[in-house]
Order: structure tokens, then C-alpha cells, then sequence
């Protein structure tokens, strides 16, 4: 995974560690990256007070570190969401909730759709739990997986970079709809390795594979299949889960 910052310098970031990610509440993960530089962000030892003002920081669509400023409207889920009116897009997940004081009081998760003013994020009490106890690991990578082929494949993979004969083989695809709104789908191999792939809007996705996220562009073939092909390197094509 790439981090940017924001003199326009790039590092390498690994995740060490994931809360899963199944509900906005466990919409966290622990990157790790080698290089020291600006300040480390305090987190607040205490929940925010409504009405109290804030700023959250992102790259709505793709806008890197954009501001926007609000208040907190409400806290929710025992105080571990936080409900807030500051401008939310796409790009801010992820982002820190900062308040007067330069603490970090959330981090950016989700907003209703077709609403205005109704964005959350994850309350400083929650990251800070995660944070003691990450016991949440990203899988483990594959060793030699062997997916076998299939007279009615669901997935196609380029096998040998620059191939244009994609190998097909029956992957388990599923799709779901993350905290964002978005839909993800996972294709698992035989083998059980497995890839997430997000959509976003034109023709834009992301790869997520063994923990690390690519950047990546899709289509759809004639068969109405989804074409990914990974900016690193690499194709593969997957069948719409029924």
C-alpha cells in the first residue's frame, strides 16, 4: 500500500492488523510504515461534547487533504460513533475527526446516502481499544495455491504476465456492501486465496490481496464479465455472483 504525503513523497505501508471491518464500529486497521516525519496526532482521552466543532481531513474524491469543518451532532452506539455534520465524499474514509484542542476525537467511516449533514466516524474510545489489543491480523498469504480448472469457470487469470489467453477456473464469488456503500466483491480461488475488488464510480477499482491494496481499472467484457486489470501488473475476469 502506498502513503502519500503531503509534500508529495511516497511510502510503503503494510497492514499489521485489521478490526474486521464488518460493521462501521470495527471500520479500522493498523498500518505500519518505516520513515518518521511531521508530528504524531494525539488521541482524545475524553468524548467530545455535542456541538463541539471539528474538522475532518481526507481526499474526497481523490481532492488529497481537503478540510472541512462541522460540529458534532450526536454520539451514538454507546459513544463509539460519532455523528457529525462536517462534509463527507468518498476519499475521506479513513480521515481524522480533529477537534479545537489538535486531538483526534474520530476517524471517518461512513454517511447516509441521499441525506445531508449525517456522517460518522469512529469515536477515540474505540480506536484507542483497538489499538491496545489488534488482535485482528490480515490473512496469511496463499503458499503455492492451486486452483483447478473447471468446465464452467466463474474466474479467468492472466498466468504469465503479458498473456492474452486468460486461464478460467471455479472461484466462489460474493459481493457485499461495505460501510461506505459501495459494493465489494470477493473471489476466492479453490486454493482459498482470495481477492477483494471495489468499484468505484467511472472506471476506477481497488485490488485488496493478502492484506495490500492495488490500485487498479475495470470494464465489463462482452459477456457482461468484470475485467480488472491491476496497475502493478496482471488480469483477471470474474463472473457476477447470482
Amino acid at each position: 500500500m502506498t502513503l502519500k504525503w503531503q509534500d508529495g513523497s511516497q511510502d510503503t505501508a503494510t497492514v499489521v492488523s485489521n478490526a474486521g471491518g464488518e460493521t462501521p464500529l470495527n471500520d479500522l486497521a493498523l498500518l505500519e510504515v518505516k520513515a518518521v516525519r511531521g508530528k504524531v496526532l494525539n488521541l482524545k482521552s475524553s468524548k467530545p461534547n455535542v456541538g463541539a466543532e471539528v474538522v475532518a481531513i481526507g481526499a474526497p474524491k481523490g481532492l488529497e487533504f481537503s478540510l472541512s469543518r462541522g460540529v458534532v451532532s450526536s454520539l451514538r452506539e454507546n459513544d463509539e460513533i460519532l455523528q457529525i455534520d462536517a462534509p463527507i465524499n468518498p476519499g475521506n474514509s479513513g480521515g481524522p475527526v480533529i477537534d479545537r484542542t489538535g486531538c483526534v476525537v474520530g476517524v471517518v467511516t461512513f454517511k447516509l446516502e441521499d441525506s445531508e449533514g449525517l456522517n460518522f466516524a469512529v469515536a477515540a474510545s474505540r480506536i484507542a481499544a483497538f489499538l491496545a489489543a489488534p488482535d485482528r491480523r490480515p490473512p496469511r498469504p496463499e503458499v503455492n495455491p492451486s486452483p483447478l480448472k473447471s468446465d464452467k469457470p466463474t474466474c479467468w487469470f492472466q498466468l504469465k504476465t503479458g498473456a492474452e489467453q486468460l486461464e478460467g477456473f471455479r472461484c466462489r464469488v460474493s459481493s457485499r456492501v461495505n460501510s461506505n456503500g459501495h459494493t465489494v466483491y470477493d473471489v476466492v480461488e479453490p486454493g482459498g486465496l482470495s481477492r477483494t475488488v471495489v468499484l468505484w464510480e467511472g472506471d476506477k477499482a481497488e485490488v485488496i490481496l493478502n492484506g495490500q491494496a492495488y490500485p487498479a481499472g475495470w470494464r465489463r467484457d462482452n459477456d457482461g464479465d468484470i475485467e480488472v486489470s491491476v496497475n502493478a501488473g496482471g488480469v483477471f475476469v470474474f463472473s457476477m455472483p447470482d
